[in-house]
């Protein structure tokens, strides 16, 4: 869906019926997560030029921007006021400026984005923890696709999510795939997008927690030394115990 806060409240229904229905319906959904993960290879750098809806000026701001930028879009363009729309629109309950009626095709980016909340969810079942695990490089190769405006709403998403999945299928299956997160959280922090930055700097925290602060800054360190400026900014370094 356009929303996402459908798109999360569809995962934990989704989860939901996981629960109910047990192995069988956990295969066929681990399927379908697999395959919106991979759909991101399909979404083109921009469809029907900023297709995008303005959902909130922070969420959306980059696309936002680009749209309110576009002269061709704002140039020797017919005006219409609110009241002139109508007789289109439809009036009554159906219609006028809350018409409902007006919906553009979901993007391989919004249903890869379903499947990042459908993972969280589903890493909080037992039985689907150990699949979970395994879907973990397919979400950071979608992580690392930045190719497309609204790639900040789908980081802001998975730095939400992150620490949840890892507390889901466990600290030892999580740590074998943090490094794969690592440049795409460190890029988020550094995001002009303020919500994924705030997602980014708050998934580092609770990943601090739950792993430890020496092992999640010797991991970063390992992986790149210096994104530990950027690390010892958010959760200082802890002195080892003697």
């Amino acid at each position: 869906d356009n929303i996402p806060s459908v798109r999360q409240g569809a995962a934990v229904a989704l989860a939901n019926v996981a629960r109910a229905y047990g192995a069988s319906s956990e295969e066929f959904l681990i399927q379908k997560v697999r395959e919106g993960l991979e759909g991101i290879e399909k979404q083109p750098a921009s469809t029907e030029k900023y297709s995008g809806l303005d959902k909130g000026p922070a969420t959306y701001g980059v696309v936002k921007k680009l749209r309110d930028n576009d002269l061709d879009l704002h140039t020797n363009q017919t005006m219409y006021s609110c009241g002139s729309l109508a007789p289109k629109m439809g009036r009554g309950r159906d219609g006028g400026c809350m018409d409902h009626k007006f919906k553009k095709p979901a993007e391989p980016w919004e249903l890869t984005e379903g499947c990042v909340h459908l993972l969280a969810e589903l890493s909080q079942i037992p039985t689907a923890s150990r699949q979970v695990a395994e879907l973990l490089p397919l979400a950071a190769q979608a992580a690392a696709k930045h190719h497309y405006p609204q790639h900040v709403v789908l980081l802001e998403t998975i730095c939400k999510q992150l620490p949840a999945i890892g507390r889901g299928v466990s600290k030892q299956l999580f740590k074998k795939r943090l490094e794969d997160f690592l440049d795409p959280i460190f890029y988020s922090v550094s995001c002009d997008n303020q919500l994924t930055s705030s997602a980014a700097a708050e998934c580092l925290l609770q990943l601090s927690h739950f792993l430890g602060p020496n092992i999640l800054r010797g991991r970063v360190e390992m992986h790149n030394p210096r994104y530990l400026e950027q690390l010892d900014k958010i959760t200082p370094a802890q002195p080892f115990a003697m």
